[in-house]
């Protein structure tokens, strides 16, 4: 992403670009582990495939450590909710 990429009407775009050294993302590629380790760390300026193997064993592992309705769960952020209506693709107009 640069510079020029921007609508000259993006809000506050003065206050992005200024922070901006002409790139401002890069499309670097990398792949993370299920544990935030990089399995293949992050690399930008080259076209490649990157391909891994994980362990699903690992992925089990960790999925154990991310309690989502835990004790440091958001409910004033992030609410469940559930409709129970029938649903229809149809619907009738008087």
């Amino acid at each position: 992403m640069r510079a020029s990429d921007f609508p000259r009407d993006t809000p506050h775009l003065s206050s992005i670009l200024a922070k901006g050294e002409g790139t401002l993302a890069n499309g670097g590629s990398c792949i993370a582990g299920p544990d935030g380790k990089w399995i293949v760390e992050p690399f930008t300026g080259e076209e490649k495939l990157i391909v891994a193997t994980i362990d699903h064993q690992h992925v089990r592992k960790e999925r154990q450590n991310f309690d989502p309705s835990g004790h440091y769960s958001r409910p004033d952020v992030l609410q469940l909710k559930i409709n129970r209506q029938r649903q229809s693709t149809i619907s009738f107009g008087e």
